[in-house]
């Protein structure tokens, strides 16, 4: 008894900041601190009561987008340290460093990478992204608009594969065993007369299961090919 109101006491003395609870999250959306941000759980984290929480932030979506705004920061600060000069008419290199950051920044949080990903916070550091890669690719040869669709189509399927990747990451080791399983056993053991290029192709499927980043960039390849017909149409019209 005396040990919880000593342990209660001691939460009420902690002083919290924005910029501490900010981080305390970030460590808990880490796979190393449990992949999973609750509230309790960022209490305990940072030795305060819960509730002492909501005196900076109004509720978790809240706490989520300041956390998501970082984490767009954190992905441009990768892209300048990949290609410290900027844009430049290698649109192709940028867009490619602009998805692996993305991607980067988000996988090392997977817990807020499934609360995050299909989440807009129009801050600063987001809304100059946009504007830099619809710059990028309108300096390489496509219509504004056009530009604008192809930045959409490239951040969407970049969060959507990363929400995916994280999303599996956090499961029970139990579950994800059971779907390597499906892989490497029952589409192996598909009857040939029945399935006989899901057959053939069931080896691969199966190494690609075990490998998100390199089905990414296989993706990221093929939509880049496809960005690159458009600009060649549009330098041709």
């Amino acid at each position: 008894m005396e040990a919880r109101v000593a342990e209660q006491s001691s939460k009420r003395r902690v002083t919290l900041t924005r910029e501490s609870i900010l981080e305390a999250a970030l460590r808990l959306c880490s796979p190393e601190g449990g992949g999973q941000l609750t509230f309790s759980r960022l209490g305990k984290e940072l030795g305060a009561d819960p509730t002492a929480v909501y005196r900076h932030f109004r509720d978790k979506d809240e706490l989520v987008l300041a956390l998501t705004d970082l984490t767009v920061q954190e992905g441009m600060e990768l892209s300048r340290q990949a290609l410290p000069d900027g844009p430049s008419d290698d649109w192709r290199a940028w867009l490619t460093v602009t998805a692996q950051s993305v991607r980067a920044s988000y996988l090392a949080r997977p817990a807020l990478a499934v609360l995050a990903a299909a989440r807009t916070t129009a801050s600063p550091a987001e809304t100059h992204s946009v504007e830099q890669l619809i710059t990028v690719l309108h300096r390489a040869g496509l219509p504004v608009i056009e530009a604008a669709e192809c930045y959409r189509a490239l951040l969407d399927m970049t969060l959507a594969m990363t929400q995916y990747t994280a999303a599996f990451s956090i499961l029970d080791r139990s579950a994800q065993e059971k779907d390597e399983a499906a892989w490497a056993v029952k589409y192996g053991m598909l009857p040939e007369d029945e399935f006989p290029l899901l057959h053939q192709s069931a080896p691969r499927l199966t190494e690609l299961f075990r490998d998100d980043d390199g089905v990414f960039a296989l993706v990221l390849t093929t939509f880049l090919d496809g960005v690159a017909a458009r600009i060649e149409r549009a330098r041709k019209a």
